[in-house]
């Protein structure tokens, strides 16, 4: 018997000289949990945390023999784990021991992968870009005299999709014709081919074949204007797609995660490269403490906690790519962060660096349910229909008085938001070249549709105009205690408003032809949030989505890439300011969340961190 389909999701997304390095003298390489083989020895680099980007950056810097690179990772090696390889798995890691689960003030959890490969290894796996304009903007943020180095669409979009031989990421297979014959395209010179990231669509048998993915994007296509794209990967994502996933069909169409792609191959082989697993970075060691300070490697534990340190070295640099919550907690532990909150924790205050784990961008998601009939959905996915509308294209007749209201009211915003920036002065800055993307340049960053087939409900993901947040070291200096995350979600009040305008587009993509042929009727939120004439007045949407939104675990921006002067934590180059050798390379440095997932982005900060690293060698 055919499988049925049990559910319709609909997910909607409101980020010198050469110093020779001397003999390893049979030095550990490969993949450790054994403290012993970095305890006391010198590398040239030392990586803080080996997720997406840290696995990146220290496979890119071990491609010269000649240097010696340590990646330590809290979390355990789990690629033979099928909670990691297997997509169709994705989801049974959350909560585990896989999972850092931040908890928040609000009584939510950010998701992050506490595994090699991090995020990599249990996310989704949806392969997306931000908008030219989203990364573009990155620029006008950072002094003009670093204008030049890159930090834009058609920088970031050479290490995105590998033009550049010798640095690249992406290796894109092209959908065959039963792919095709399910809805994937692609656009040729979007896609890179040679690198080691494997990014395809599903497998051809378990690719969706069924109406659902076609049904949506006529739905909404006719509902909101939206144009269907082959390919949303060339900087323009206000659009509905078929998107692809980041899956390796020469490995069985197993997950194609950073370790998998960077380590794996080429594990035996680079004995210049040791990845020490369970155990974490406590804190980075410094010289002296003029400034700008000298790092000289870091102190390390089990992950598992305990009074046991030890130290190992770093000849040339520290990189620290622990995440958007870890990372700063780390540069705060290590004294770098605003005096006033590590003065009363007792550890000095090294660099007076107020912004360390402020600017926190992250996105609340509510869920929307439906029941299908039990029509064939032809196949297992995972689902990857998904569609990136604007503000006019959610707002409708209410775009102007939206926009209006997102101009009027940023002076006031930033005021009331100022402890989680620098300053209102800086705040309002970042936020009039938010507002300035959503407004003026098709910005799509606030929202994105998806559906998905894997449980009984459509799933409506959301993000309002920005959500900043303010992060802080809890009252311990005990590196094993979770730092306390303060979310401000919903405090601009456009956020709810966008919110509520995504819940009734929501609603009106399952009662609208071709979709609704596929429901027997909303099941979620049903009754919570009675349907009128207007899908649903605002009071009742806004009660029902406080109460039962979740995080969507894409956070950025707590060691921003900006100009000091607005609150930057590291400069053009990844270094933190009055640092000599540290820098920050994850989506901690991103100064502004992107309409797409983090992963293809991330990849392209790594791979152009590399060649900066590589630059100053």
């Amino acid at each position: 018997m055919p499988p049925s389909l049990s559910s319709i999701i609909l997910a909607v997304c409101l980020a010198c000289s050469t110093v020779a390095s001397p003999s390893l003298h049979k030095r550990a390489s490969g993949v450790t949990t054994s403290p012993s083989a970095a305890s006391n020895q010198t590398f040239d680099y030392i990586v803080v945390g080996g997720g997406l980007t840290g696995t990146t950056v220290a496979a890119r810097l071990a491609e010269n023999a000649g240097m010696t690179v340590l990646l330590i990772e809290a979390g355990a090696d789990n690629r033979n784990d099928p909670r990691v390889y297997d997509i169709y798995r994705y989801g049974e890691a959350f909560g585990s021991a896989l999972d850092w689960a931040w908890p928040t003030v609000e009584g939510k959890r950010i998701t992050g992968g506490k595994t090699l490969g991090g995020g990599s290894s249990i996310n989704g796996g949806t392969y997306t870009r931000g908008s030219k304009e989203q990364y573009d903007a990155w620029s006008t943020l950072l002094e003009p005299s670093e204008a030049n180095v890159g930090w834009n669409w058609n920088g970031l979009w050479n290490y995105m999709k590998k033009v550049q031989i010798v640095q690249h990421s992406e290796a894109f297979s092209p959908p065959n014709n039963v792919q095709a014959s399910k809805g994937a395209q692609f656009v040729d010179t979007y896609h890179g081919y040679n690198g080691p990231v494997g990014v395809t669509f599903p497998e051809p048998n378990s690719m969706y074949g069924g109406p659902q993915q076609p049904n949506f994007i006529s739905t909404i296509v006719g509902l909101t204007g939206i144009k269907h794209y082959k390919d949303l990967n060339g900087g323009t994502p206000n659009c509905v797609s078929v998107t692809p996933i980041t899956v390796n069909w020469h490995d069985q169409g197993h997950r194609a995660s950073a370790p998998e792609a960077y380590l794996t191959p080429v594990e035996t082989v680079r004995t210049n490269w040791l990845t020490l697993t369970k155990h974490q970075v406590t804190k980075i060691n410094w010289s002296g403490s003029n400034l700008p300070l000298t790092a000289t490697g870091v102190e390390f534990a089990p992950a598992a906690g305990g009074a046991t340190r030890y130290e190992a070295f770093a000849r040339r640099e520290v990189i620290v790519a622990a995440g958007a919550i870890q990372s700063p907690a780390l540069l705060q532990l290590s004294g770098i962060g605003d005096s006033a909150v590590l003065g009363p924790l007792n550890i000095t205050t090294r660099i007076d660096l107020k912004t360390v784990g402020r600017n926190l961008q992250e996105q609340p998601m509510s869920a929307l349910g439906a029941n299908s009939n039990g029509f064939d959905v032809k196949g297992r996915g995972p689902s990857d229909a998904i569609a990136f509308p604007n503000l006019s294209q959610v707002m409708g007749s209410k775009t102007n008085t939206t926009a209006t209201k997102i101009l009027a009211n940023i002076p006031s915003w930033a005021a009331s938001l100022a402890g989680s920036g620098l300053s209102a002065a800086a705040l309002q800055t970042i936020f009039g070249v938010q507002a300035d993307l959503i407004i003026n340049k098709n910005g799509s960053r606030t929202i994105a549709l998806c559906i998905r087939d894997t449980n009984a409900y459509l799933h409506m993901h959301s993000s309002g105009f920005r959500n900043l947040l303010r992060y802080w070291v809890p009252n311990s200096a005990d590196p094993f205690v979770y730092p306390t995350v303060k979310v401000n979600y919903f405090a601009a009040d456009v956020d709810l408003d966008i919110q509520v305008a995504t819940a009734r587009l929501s609603r009106k993509i399952l009662t609208t032809a071709p979709m609704s042929s596929l429901t027997t009727g909303e099941a979620i939120p049903g009754g919570a949030v009675p349907d009128n004439a207007e899908r649903g007045t605002d009071e009742a949407w806004k009660s029902w989505i406080k109460q039962n939104f979740v995080t969507v675990a894409h956070p950025v921006g707590t060691a921003a890439m900006m100009r000091r002067s607005l609150g930057g934590v590291v400069d053009a180059q990844l270094k933190v300011y009055d640092t000599k050798n540290v820098r920050v390379v994850d989506a901690s440095v991103m100064p502004l969340q992107v309409s797409a997932h983090l992963s293809a982005t991330l990849y392209g900060v790594a791979e152009k961190a590399a060649d900066l690293i590589k630059a100053s060698q």
